[in-house]
């Protein structure tokens, strides 16, 4: 199983529907900013969507923390303001920790990241469109039954 994780799209899609095509994930996470490009890419590749509000999303009504269990793999997916992610991962962390998930999906600071601590995973997917260190990019992740391998890839 694969899944594409983008968030922080800001209305700019073309390029990450592009690669998402080449990749052929199973299911998309969106980590918020922009969640109607996440709709539209979802609907785009017939995609399955699990995706978050983030602080940009002012008009839309959506969850901004989101709990999904996916083939025996479990995940927050969050935007990431609410937890100071440009501060460090700590609230974060704990969150995940308490939630009892194999890994945290966030985005808000637009850099890219892919840490394993203690058995979670703490995944930011970067900006496809506007990245703030180096070029735009997103997070796959391959899922077999016992085992998450996630990468970041660029744009």
């Amino acid at each position: 199983m694969k899944l594409a994780v983008v968030g922080d799209t800001h209305g700019k899609i073309e390029k990450i529907i592009k690669e998402l095509r080449l990749v052929k994930p199973n299911y998309l996470c969106f980590t918020g900013d922009y969640y109607q490009d996440g709709k539209k890419i979802a609907k785009e590749l017939k995609l399955p969507l699990f995706g978050v509000t983030g602080n940009c999303d002012h008009s839309i009504r959506g969850n901004a923390e989101k709990t999904v269990e996916i083939e025996g793999h479990k995940f927050l997916i969050v935007h990431g303001h609410q937890y100071g992610v440009k501060r460090n991962l700590n609230r974060l962390y704990y969150r995940g920790q308490e939630l009892g998930v194999n890994a945290v999906l966030f985005g808000h600071t637009h850099v890219s990241c892919c840490e394993l601590i203690e058995g979670m995973w703490l995944i930011n997917p970067g900006s496809p469109a506007y990245p703030r260190a180096g070029r735009g990019s997103y997070a796959v992740i391959k899922a077999e039954k016992f085992s998450l391998e996630p990468a970041i890839l660029n744009i």
